[in-house]
């Protein structure tokens, strides 16, 4: 978040029963800003104080958020994100507030657990799973818990962001105002009753104009370009305008620090001189059976035919990780200038891309300004078959007349227990659940494939076989991974013999299902780790923070979400995976679970009809959703999706 100074004017003001919201209407806004001021008001009463075992929580009416930083106080806030059009200048936010009212309190604040990588305990025995749990228990952050100052330390907070929304070009400004802060050492609560923020901004001078506009940008390698041709050629009959352009090309016409750079450099002219909204990457490594994947801490590049930028967030000792998002997130807002610049992911300037841990992360802005999805294909072969699967998923077909399209409106729902060890509680079930509800309108079949099903299907390879060969149009699982497998745990079993089964890389040619495709979206840990190959699995047997892999020595060649994207026959038309550790809380906190059932959200409640308007559309939702930390931007940096960005969700 910022760190400027704002004027505070404290006035009392009368305490309001109810909220008064004056916001900015986002369609005013993108076809005629009418004034330079908007006011917000926020008024909060009915403060709640309940005992939690050892702690004590609070809760107020009118907030609509909670602070879960890892070992610090969990605390109400109120947070709302105004939208505005590209070229808006955001002058000043100026927060108001009521009379400070002061409580003591006898006890302490709950602390906020840490998420809990979602990894699969297959091949540790029950005290390395208790040396997994004792570390990630809830904890209290000694330089909170032992201080007299406030926490948090300021009333308020706001911060600047840009990127698509919607297809549109925005300006996000999300501000945050903190009702209650805490002196833990003096055991004191310190709280207001109302916030009037003021925002001050201009609006764009002119809209931007473009020599030629195109939708879909194909960037691939020269040796697949030939093989990509069918899908530009597809893709213009759709009436997607369509450029390709080779990787070799941009290598000589672009400058900077390595490969991926120039990479980003070239997509933010391309955007800028065209108007790009999708980017397709085509290419991963260059070997199914050894591959240095990775040149230093930043970059792969030799060992691949499309090069990956690799993360330097430490947050689950994972030791960096891919992440595509670097070649979206393009801007930042600049808040002096109140211009766009290129977001280098360096803000320290260190050449050390999106450094951290726990404590300290380099801020980067996170929201795409073009939607992207990667067909990681390591040969002609696979970039005929996958070119193939998207033109038939999205072309008519006498095919699909026989067959129908009714396996389109079925969604299934793969889940169990995923993080509540003790009570053995189904959280990977209700988050499907609410993955349901937000489809409800466009699906008619919703299939729960479910560990506390007494009868009807479960999460077992022969039962999710079965179902998924019967086709579907989305499927979501919940739970556990790593590279070769998902799995999840029986509610209320032993703790060494509560393994469902899940599902396996080597069950995927099983899969039945031939023509109709689902989007599948997985949660679990390293399940979208694609820079896997046959020697390192094989020679991966560490546990945990040691591998790199996570393949614990099964000899494998993919990761399980590209596995089922790139079965010629049958499978999925795309995917989505986490290229490190999910991460879990006990619901409602959902963490990685938040992203994956935000995409569907953005299907089932804002009849999105893309596929990465989809994906990118959640992380903006889980951004607009949470005050973020440095697990929140692991979380959504790893976020990978396999596919064509610009797929139409259900085809013609």
């Amino acid at each position: 978040m910022h760190k400027r100074i704002l004027t505070i004017s404290i006035l009392v003001l009368l305490l309001f029963s109810s909220v008064n919201v004056i916001g900015i209407d986002y369609e005013e806004n993108i076809n005629n800003i009418k004034t330079s001021e908007k006011t917000h008001h926020i008024s909060f009463s009915q403060k709640i104080i309940q005992t939690e075992k050892d702690y004590f929580s609070v809760n107020i009416s009118g907030a609509n958020s909670f602070l879960k930083f890892p070992g610090r106080p969990i605390l109400p806030f109120y947070s709302k994100t105004f939208k505005f059009p590209k070229g808006t200048k955001i002058t000043d936010v100026e927060f108001i507030i009521s009379e400070e009212n002061i409580e003591m309190i006898e006890g302490k604040i709950e602390p906020a657990s840490r998420p809990v990588p979602k990894i699969s305990f297959n091949n540790l025995n029950q005290q390395e799973i208790d040396a997994f749990k004792e570390k990630y228990k809830t904890f209290e952050d000694e330089s909170v818990y032992l201080s007299s100052n406030l926490y948090p330390e300021k009333w308020y907070d706001y911060e600047i962001r840009c990127g698509l929304d919607n297809e549109v070009d925005t300006v996000f400004l999300k501000i945050y105002c903190y009702p209650i802060r805490y002196s833990p050492l003096d055991s004191t609560l310190y709280t207001f009753d109302s916030f009037d923020i003021k925002i001050s901004y201009e609006k764009p001078s002119r809209s931007s104009a473009f020599d030629n506009e195109y939708k879909l940008l194909i960037l691939t390698p020269r040796r697949f370009k030939f093989s990509i041709m069918p899908l530009y050629i597809h893709k213009i009959k759709m009436g997607v305008d369509t450029k390709i352009k080779t990787l070799e090309q941009i290598y000589t016409e672009y400058n900077g620090r390595d490969k991926p750079e120039q990479i980003k450099l070239f997509i933010k002219d391309a955007k800028e001189k065209w108007n790009i909204k999708y980017v397709l990457l085509v290419g991963g490594l260059k070997s199914h059976f050894y591959a240095k994947d990775r040149d230093n801490k930043n970059e792969g590049t030799k060992a691949w035919h499309f090069p990956v930028r690799y993360s330097n967030i430490n947050c689950a000792d994972d030791g960096g990780y891919i992440s595509d998002l670097y070649y979206a997130d393009i801007y930042k807002y600049n808040e002096s200038s109140s211009k766009y610049e290129f977001e280098d992911w360096d803000s320290n300037g260190n050449d050390i891309f999106l450094e951290g841990d726990y404590w300290t992360y380099e801020e980067v802005d996170l929201i795409p300004d073009v939607y992207y999805g990667r067909i990681p294909c390591r040969n002609v072969l696979e970039v005929r078959s996958i070119v193939n699967k998207i033109i038939r998923y999205e072309k008519p077909s006498i095919i699909r007349e026989i067959v129908g399209d009714e396996w389109m409106k079925k969604m299934i729902a793969v889940g169990g227990v995923t993080t509540d060890y003790e009570d053995y509680y189904p959280d990977g079930e209700w988050l499907c659940n609410l993955t349901l509800e937000y489809m409800e309108d466009k699906i008619t079949d919703p299939v729960r494939v479910y560990a506390s099903n007494f009868s009807g299907p479960r999460p077992v390879a022969e039962d999710i076989i079965e179902e998924f060969s019967k086709g579907a149009g989305f499927v979501i699982f919940e739970g556990h991974g790593n590279a070769r497998a998902w799995d999840t745990y029986w509610p209320n079993t032993s703790k060494n013999k509560n393994w469902c089964g899940g599902i396996e890389n080597y069950d995927i040619p099983y899969l039945s299902n031939f023509g109709k495709l689902p989007i599948v979206i997985i949660g679990g840990c390293h399940n979208g780790i694609f820079n896997v190959t046959l020697i390192q699995a094989i020679l991966d047997s560490d546990k945990i923070s040691e591998s790199n892999y996570h393949t614990y020595g099964w000899p494998i060649i993919m990761c399980l979400s590209w596995k089922f994207v790139n079965k010629p026959f049958g499978g999925a038309i795309a995917s989505t995976g986490c290229t490190a550790s999910g991460l879990a809380g006990v619901p409602p906190d959902t963490v990685s679970g938040g992203l994956e059932s935000n995409f569907f959200y953005k299907i089932g409640k804002e009849n999105v009809t893309h596929l990465a308007e989809a994906h990118s559309g959640s992380i903006v939702k889980y951004i607009d959703d949470f005050s973020l930390d440095v697990c929140d931007v692991y979380c959504i940096t790893e976020y990978q999706l396999f596919g064509d960005p610009s797929l139409l969700i259900g085809g013609y």
